[in-house]
This record gives C-alpha cells, structure tokens and sequence, in this order.
C-alpha cells in the first residue's frame, strides 16, 4: 500500500500563518480527502476481495508450526509469523493452498493497517483540533449580549459538530485499544478473523465518517458569512418596513393630538358655556320665585280688596238709615277699591305673563343646560379615549423604537462577524494569539532548559542577554548582586539562580524576550552547541499549531 504523503510537524521558521480563509479550507479539504483516500485504497485491497476461510488458515497455521517443530501458541503476533516464515522454507505444495494465501493476506493486511491507523488517525485528529476548531468559528463572543439568532444557531451547530467529532474520536480510540487487546496472540486472532476484520472495517469506517463530518462543517462555515448577509438584509428590509410603520403611526400620534387639543378647546368653551347656562338657569328660578311670590301677594291683595269691596257694597245695600254723606264715602270707598283691584288685576296679569316667558326662558335654559352637559360629557369622554389611544401609540412607537434599536445592533453585531469571517487579517490575528501564547510556553520551557545546562555561568549569560531598552551595565551588575543576596539567603541553587536571572530578563524585555533572543544571548556567549540544542528543541513550531 502507498503510504500517504503528510505534512511535517515541525515547520520552519519561515512558516507563516494562514493567508485567507480559503487557503485554510483548501488544506483542511486535502487533509481530510489524503485520510479518505487512504482508506478507501486500503479497503479496496483487503475489504472488496472474496471472503477469507479463518478456519482454513487457522489449520494451516497450525500445520506450519507443526512442520516447523514449534508450538503455535508461542506466536504473539503476525510480526513473528511472518519472520518465521522468511526463515524457514515450506513445502511449495503448502504455499499453493489458497488458505496459505489467505493466511498471509491476513498479515499484510494487518501490517499495513497497524502502519496507515495510527497515521490517518493523527492527521485527521490534527485537522480537526488544529484547524477546524481553531479558525471555524461563530464569533458568538463579539456579540456582545446582543441575541442575534443566525451567530447563535451556527454556534450551536458548531456544538454539535464538535460533540459528534469528539464521540468519534473517543469510539475510534476505544476499538484502537481493543485491536491492540485481540492482536496479543496470533492463533486467535487468526481464529477470530472475521470479527477483527469486522473491526477493522468499523475503525475506517469512523475515520471516514469524521472526515465527512468535517466536510461538512466546513461547508456550513464557508456559508456561514452569506447567511450573515442574508440576515442582514432580511433585518435592512423588515427595518424599512418598520421605519414605514412608524411614520404611519406618528402621523396618526400628530393627528390624534392636534384632534386632542381640538377636542381641549371645545371642552373649555363647553364648559364656560354649560357653566354660563347654570348660573343664568339659576337666576330664571330665582326670578320665578321671586315672581310667584309677587303673584301670590298680589292675588292675595285682590282676594282682599275684593272681600271688602263686597263687604262695602253689602253694607251699603243693607244700610238704610245712611246719610247721604256716608253713602258718598261708601260709593267713594267704593270706586277706590275697585280702581285698586283693578289696578291690582292689571299688574297680576303682568306677573303672569312675566311667569310665562321666564318658564319658558328656564325651560330653553334647562335643556341647554342637559345639553351641553351632554356634549361637555361625551366630548370629555371621546378625549379621554383619543389620550388613552394616544398613550397606546406612545406605548407602541417605544416598542418599534426599541425593535430598531435591536435591530440596529443586531445588524452591527452580524457586520463586524461577518467582516471578522471574511477578513484574512482575523486569521493572523488568531494566529498570533496562538504564537504567542505557544511562545511563552516555549521561552519558559526553553530557560528551564538552558539554567540547568548553564549553572554557574549564568551572571555572564545575564551580560550577552539582548534587552530592549538597552539596559546599562551598572544596572546589570546590581541587578546579579540583587540575585546573589537574595539566593543565599533562601538557599538557591545554581539553577534556581540562573532560572530567576532569566525571568528578571524576561521582565525588562517583556515585549522582545523569545526563544531567538534568549539562543543570540547564547551564541554570543560563545554557548553554540547549547544554542544549536535550544533552536532545535524550541525554536521549531508548526504554524499552524
């Protein structure tokens, strides 16, 4: 079988970060199409053929190892078999049997799936850990607590994936450790051939399902940004529409209010005149009382003035012996009275037609009075609808302004995810990230190392250490004699003193301090052998990892 071609993992120093998202998809492609690829030249060799007689070759392995005078379970494993078999000559007539044939497929094959798994599984489990996890990403974290559904749904989605790929992994390992369990004796793992090959068949089946898996994902991750954008322009349309919506509906607010304060007007000229109507309806009954009380004062004075006009006329008629002089003051008394009763009647009868038009005047009042109490109500009642409608609106405009706020940050939020995606600098930038946290794991890794091979020499390595700023020999020197009196008072070794001189290097060269610096240092203190061990040890990364 053709082994497949991998990539190093030790890259230069040259080595540079992935230049576009593209780029990155294309090496994850050819990772995962090598691993498919591999497997499917494998199976095709060893799973597409006619099915192997286990039994058969179990026979003819027991045969073998008679022939050979040893015992067939001394055998652990086809390895041993199989330089067994280089060694000794068989029978041609063994050689031509088809379980023969068999029996060696069945260790070529095994061979060859113990070289191929381990390397198909650590490339596809690289792709996945090194490049899938770390660059298909959602950015769910720039949102920022804004709920922006399609970032959070691929989010999810990138959940999901990475559970199914981890489960894979963890099953692919498990059936990895139970090959290596049923391997330990040839004779049954001759004897139980078929399901070994069931098993074998069960891990390349796996690995080419992560691998299909990751297709996919990185499918859904290179559509990923056109879903933002599809979401972004679905949220600019429903935005115009809602904008639409809210002019409508301040046009209808300013209508209403203009009607409100409409209605405002008519209520305080309702009011003035119901309250005009009330005071004038009070003065017409005060009128009338005062006029039935006049009516009834004259009808009484006429009641009076009768009763003694018609006493008079009966004394008079009933009086014989009057002198003529008293009958004149009688008839005289008389006229008087009837005059006055006459008078009385005239002003009775304008009492009366006073009483009839101020009755009617309070009846008019009365019913304009009821009626404008009537429209005072209605009209206050319609207002205080059109101010509930009006708090409605306000209620409602809030919410839509709330809606295009939402929207706004949403749409913001989806633009920069989408730029981050889109932008091959967002990779760099991951990539540095990762540089320099593998960086810092690194220079310490690499200053452990080089204390303990420096020991004693470690004040002069301190002198050739690069810093940036320059640092003044003065300075240097205090700063060893500061490390020597601190050392023999707790009792340092060299080591621990060489290490603690090179964190206090790392400290005033905090931004420059790596693992070149720290090899420059080395060199120039003429340590190349040491520095040629610490490049080699430390300097190589993979850029990608």
């Amino acid at each position: 079988m053709t082994v497949m071609s991998f990539h190093s993992s030790r890259q230069g120093r040259t080595s540079r970060p992935p230049p576009s998202r593209e780029v990155e998809y294309r090496f994850i492609q050819d990772s995962v199409n090598d691993v498919c690829n591999t497997i499917k030249k494998y199976a095709q060799k060893y799973f597409t053929k006619k099915e192997i007689d286990y039994e058969g070759c179990l026979r003819c392995f027991q045969e073998i190892a008679i022939f050979w005078k040893l015992d067939p379970t001394k055998f652990s494993n086809w390895k041993e078999f199989l330089e067994k078999n280089a060694e000794n000559n068989i029978d041609k007539k063994m050689k031509s049997q088809e379980c023969y044939k068999d029996l060696i497929t069945i260790c070529e094959r095994s061979k060859e799936f113990e070289v191929m798994i381990p390397m198909v599984r650590e490339r596809i489990v690289n792709c996945v850990k090194e490049h899938v996890y770390k660059y298909c990403l959602s950015f769910a974290e720039e949102m920022g607590g804004v709920d922006a559904k399609v970032v959070m749904d691929y989010e999810q989605q990138i959940r999901g994936y990475k559970k199914d790929i981890d489960n894979m992994i963890s099953a692919i390992n498990a059936d990895i450790l139970r090959y290596s369990d049923v391997k330990s004796s040839f004779e049954k793992f001759i004897g139980e051939g078929g399901n070994i090959r069931t098993l074998m068949e069960s891990i390349c089946v796996q690995i080419v399902e992560i691998a299909h898996e990751v297709k996919k994902w990185v499918s859904d991750d290179a559509s990923y940004p056109d879903k933002l954008q599809q979401e972004i322009l679905f949220n600019n349309g429903y935005k115009e529409t809602l904008q639409g919506d809210v002019s409508k509906l301040e046009e209808r607010r300013s209508s209403l209010e203009r009607s409100l304060d409409r209605k405002g007007k008519i209520n305080r000229k309702l009011e003035k005149d119901y309250h005009a109507h009330r005071k004038e309806k009070k003065k017409r009954k005060d009128s009338i009382q005062t006029l039935q009380r006049k009516i009834e004062k004259l009808e009484f004075q006429i009641a009076q003035k009768t009763e003694s006009v018609e006493g008079t006329r009966t004394a008079l008629s009933t009086r014989r012996t009057l002198t003529p002089r008293q009958e004149d003051e009688l008839h005289a008394r008389i006229n008087r009275h009837v005059k006055e009763l006459e008078r009385y009647n005239d002003w009775l009868d304008v009492a009366k037609r006073q009483m009839v038009r101020l009755e009617k005047e309070l009846k008019y009042l009365t019913d304009r009075t009821y009626e404008l109490k009537v429209e005072l109500v209605t009209n206050r009642h319609a207002a205080e609808d059109q101010s509930n409608s009006l708090e409605g609106m306000d209620i409602e405009l809030k919410s839509m302004h709330e809606r295009l706020d939402n929207l706004d940050r949403k749409t913001a939020v989806m633009k920069h995810v989408r730029i981050l995606k889109m932008s091959p600098e967002t990779l760099r930038k991951l990539y540095r990230r990762r540089r320099e946290f593998y960086q810092q794991g690194q220079l310490t890794d690499a200053c452990r190392y080089v204390a303990q091979e420096i020991a004693g020499e470690w004040k002069r390595l301190y002198g050739c250490l690069p810093f940036e700023p320059r640092r003044e020999p003065e300075k240097l020197s205090h700063d060893i004699e500061l490390i020597d009196i601190i050392s023999a008072r707790r009792d340092r070794t060299f080591e621990e003193q060489a290490f603690k001189s090179l964190e206090k290097w790392r400290t005033f060269s905090r931004k420059t301090a790596d693992v070149s610096q720290l090899i420059r240092g080395l060199r120039k203190l003429n340590k190349m052998e040491l520095a040629d061990n610490v490049e080699m040890r430390f300097s190589m990364e993979n850029v990608y990892g």
